[in-house]
Parts: structure tokens; sequence; C-alpha cells
């Protein structure tokens, strides 16, 4: 049987894996229903949701021309990724302010692309019953939580469907490989590159496949899946991934230059070398161990400073004892060293080589790379376990499969739950981490939505005290504004302003809070600096005019 066939599902031998894989994916429909549905019942967040919906009024406007514009110019959020922006757009233009909308797009997105990475290792493989158990890893894994059940992470399940359609269209293309088939190859990537540059690592991604499952490589037929897939040498099979590599190229520069113009970058600047590839190698084994007891899941997890000696010396071991085990058995399980480079690889965007921020690491980040351990499981397991017999050993292994995906999608239930408003989230993360700056900030913004203003206060103060930073006086500021403290305001707006002089609304409130205490010319000073810096800025210019009309009414 061609391996076009097997792509496609055709064949007589096909039938008992179309009957399989129909009842897998039924029932992976209904874990990932099951742990995401509930998202549809919640809100907004306070975290990111307000730069990318609430308060972004580019997004509330829904599809229209200015907003195309602006999606396909803005660097807004330190990314350049527009699909993500216009499916916002979408979102707003059908659900308008109702959060569940959003949260729905987010389900679906998700459970898109778990068909498609389930049904592409089985056609692949022949497999049905181990890509299941892949695919189930990805739908229903707790770290998955934050990048459904977040808003502001749309571009992570966007680009996440655009992922797995890559590796569906480049099994379509490994059995023929024609200028149409890599033609929409390359649409695709680039779209997913659109929806969030974390694809830049998909290319290599694609060489590990043509490795294994695709067996591709010119004398490794030994590994081949059934069914044929066009073999080339290495050099051909490098060379057809240069176009897909100059993209990835380019957008690595687009995103670098973002976020420099974020000042994110500066913000990881305080970071020495000796430092971050200390965390990098933590990291690495961090995201093990939640991907084995994924406990104490966090929205934010500070990065600190220093990691004793003892843990970067024992990660390093892990790793380093992992990649040994698997280059011994490369060539008799290459599906081992496929899933651990597909981790080690997809991990390098953000794994902290370049620092992003003064965050260690992310659950969100492990959404693409947790495949790859799970393809490691998935495909050793069983074959270990058929030493007690081939039938046994599947059904055994089948059965501790299913039991692993029961309990991880109870406790991705749970998890999802802590995503359910602002104020659940940081409590959350206050009770499982330490010294966070940013959970007792968010907490704070939480409870001054709700007009708890000492309470606010106190957690803004907490955040304060643990790190300086801008943003935070500046909310500081406005919860004193709320509680008529107009010079202590002041004060917090002058300070943020101070921190970073480059955000026109510190300048904006300063100009606010000076004219509430009369002093309307320096307030006229402060809202013409504001506007110099965001010229398109309507409040800006309400407040600039009503306090100069002010000013003539109180001469005249």
């Amino acid at each position: 049987m061609s391996a076009e066939h097997m792509i496609h599902g055709g064949g007589d031998c096909r039938q008992g894996n179309w009957r399989s894989e129909t009842v897998l994916a039924l029932l992976l429909i209904f874990l990932t229903l099951a742990v995401y549905g509930q998202a549809v019942g919640f809100g907004f967040l306070h975290f990111d949701d307000n730069v990318y919906v609430t308060d972004n009024a580019q997004v509330r406007s829904g599809l229209t021309g200015s907003s195309l514009r602006w999606a396909f110019s803005t660097l807004e959020a330190g990314f350049w990724h527009p699909l993500t922006w216009i499916s916002l757009m979408m979102d707003a233009q059908l659900y308008g302010s109702w959060a569940g909308g959003f949260h729905l797009t987010n389900v679906l997105l998700h459970g898109w692309a778990t068909l498609l990475l389930f049904f592409t290792l089985s056609r692949i493989t022949g497999s049905p019953r181990r890509s299941a158990f892949v695919a189930g890893m990805f739908a229903i894994h707790p770290l998955h939580a934050e990048s459904v059940a977040w808003i502001a992470e749309r571009k992570d399940v966007l680009s996440g469907f655009l992922w797995m359609a890559v590796l569906a269209c480049y099994a379509w293309y490994a059995v023929r490989p024609g200028p149409c088939r890599y033609g929409l190859l390359a649409i695709l990537f680039t779209l997913g590159l659109m929806a969030k540059p974390m694809l830049v690592t998909l290319p290599f991604v694609l060489l590990l496949f043509d490795v294994w499952p695709l067996a591709r490589v010119e004398g490794r037929a030994d590994n081949r899946p059934k069914g044929r897939f066009q073999t080339d040498s290495w050099r051909w099979l490098m060379l057809e991934k240069i176009p897909l590599l100059v993209l990835s190229a380019a957008f690595s520069i687009l995103t670098y230059w973002a976020e420099d113009q974020a000042g994110a970058l500066a913000a990881g600047a305080s970071y020495p070398l000796e430092a971050r590839m200390a965390n990098v190698i933590v990291s690495y084994t961090t995201y093990l161990e939640k991907m084995a007891w994924p406990a104490d899941l966090a929205a934010f997890y500070p990065h600190p400073g220093a990691w004793p000696d003892r843990r970067v010396f024992v990660s390093g071991l892990v790793l380093a004892g992992i990649s040994c085990a698997v280059l011994r058995f490369a060539r008799q399980r290459p599906f081992l060293a496929v899933g651990w480079l597909w981790y080690l690889g997809t991990l390098v965007p953000v794994i902290g080589i370049v620092q992003i921020g003064n965050i260690a690491m992310a659950d969100r980040y492990s959404y693409i790379p947790l495949v790859g351990p799970a393809l490691m499981l998935a495909w050793n397991i069983p074959e270990g376990s058929e030493r007690v017999g081939r039938e046994r050993g599947r059904r055994w292994a089948s059965m501790a499969g299913a039991l692993v995906l029961i309990v991880l999608s109870i406790l991705s239930w749970q998890q999802v739950r802590y995503w359910r408003d602002t104020e659940t989230l940081f409590q959350r993360t206050l009770a499982v981490t330490k010294d966070n700056y940013k959970a007792h900030h968010g907490l704070g913004m939480a409870l001054l939505q709700q007009g708890r203003l000492s309470e606010a206060e106190a957690h803004l103060r907490q955040s304060l005290g643990l790190r300086d930073d801008d943003r935070a006086r500046n909310d500081l500021g406005i919860i004193h504004m709320g509680q008529g403290r107009f010079a202590d305001a002041e004060e917090q707006f002058r300070r943020a302003a101070t921190l970073n002089p480059a955000v026109a609304k510190y300048w904006n409130n300063r100009g606010v809070a000076a004219g509430l205490q009369g002093r309307t010319e320096e307030a006229i000073f402060l809202f013409r600096r504001a506007l110099q810096m965001a010229p398109s800025d309507d409040e800006v210019r309400r407040n600039l005019e009503q306090t100069e009309g002010r000013l003539e009414s109180g001469r005249g």
C-alpha cells in the first residue's frame, strides 16, 4: 500500500485503525471539553486580557479597515502577531464583550490542534493508541491550563493549531514532494509565525520527523513506518528546509526587535550570563518535574536572580544522564532522540538564554515542548511492556496510559478553575510561590476593581517592597486617587514616570493629580508632554482641552 493511501486513510488494512481512530478521537474530544468547557463561564482577567481585549479599542471595534491596518503595523504586547490580533477581533465581532465567546474559541482551537496531532501521528505510524496518548497528554496536561484558559494566550492555541497543521501538511508533502505541496506548507508555516513566533523552531522539528517517524533519510529503512515516504539524502532534506529557516530567522530578528521596543530586554539585562545559563539548566529539569508531577503550578514564577549551586549541578546531571541514555539507544529507538531533541529544541526561544522580563519560566512555554517527552513515553513503554507478552503487554500499557490521562484530567480540571477570575488566580499563585511581586500586584488590582481599596493598597505595597516597578507605582497612585489622597497619588505617578519616562499615561495621570490640587498650568504642561508621546490618545487630548478651557474661563 502506498504512503499516499496511508495519509488519507485508504486501503482495507486501514479499516481496523479507522474504527480505533474514531473512538479515540471522540474520547479526546470528550476529555478536552470536560476539562476546558468550564472556561466558557469565566470572565476576563486583569492580567494581560486588558492589553489584548478589554482596554484595546482596536480589538473591541471588531474587524474594520482601521483595526486590520493596526493589526499588521503594531508591536503592542512586544510581538508582531497580526493573526492573533485578527482572531481576537473576529471574536469581538461575534461575541461583543462576552468573555465566554473568547474562551470558547481558545477551547476549540486547542481541541482542533489535539485532533490534528492525533490523526497525523496515527496515520504516519499506524499506532492509534500510542498517538492518542501523546495527543491526550497535549490535550489535558495541567501545564496547558494556562495556555487554554487565559484569553491573552490566544497566540498559544492559535499557533499550536497551525503548528499541528504544518506537521500534517509535511507528512502529506513527504509522500510526494512537489512545489504545490511545499507552497501550502510554507503558507501554513508563515501563518503560524504570524500567530506567535514560537514556531521558529518548527523547521528543526521537521528534520527530526525526517528521521522518525517519516524515515525519509536514505539508508534508514529499518526505522520506516508502515507505508513509504520518499527518501532523500541528508543534504537535500536540509536544503528543502532553507526557505522555512529564512522565515524563522526573519521572525526571530523581528521578535527580538519588538521585545526590545517593548522594554522587555531591558528588564532582563540585569541578569548576567552566568545567572541566565543557570536558569536555563534548572528550567529544563523543572519543566520535566512539572510534567511528571504537576503540583504547585502558578501564573508567574519570579526569577530568583541566582539558583543554588547544588540545584544547578543536580539539574545538569539529570540532563546529561537523559542525553547519554538517548544517544545510547538512538539507532534502536530513534523516537527517544526525536522526542528529547523536540523537547530541548522547542524550548530554546523561551528558555532564558535571552532573558525576557523578570520571569524564570512559565507553564505556557511547555505547550508545544511537552509533546516531545510524551512521544518518548508512548513509544518506549509499550516496547518494554511486551517483555511480558505482546498482547498482554499492550493491554497493560493501554490501561496505564488511560489511567494517567484520567488522573491528569482531574488535576487539570482543578487547575483550570484557578483561572476563573483575577482574585482566585493570584491568591493561588501567592499560596504556591514566595516573594512573588507580580502576584501581589495582580491581586491588588483585582481588589481595586472590587472597590476594596485598603486591601488593594496593602498588596501593592508588598509588591513594591519586593520590586520597584513603574506599573505598580502607577496603580498604587490610582488607588490613592480613589481614596482622595491626591498628593500621595501624584508622588506615585511621578515615581512611575521616573522609572519609565516613555509611558504617556504616567504623565497624563500626573496632570490629573496636579489639576485636582489646583495647579492648572502645571497640569496643562504635563498633558502636553503626554500628548507628544501619544498624539492619538483621546483621553489625554480631552484632559488637555478641558483643562485649557477651565484656565481660559478663570482668566475671563
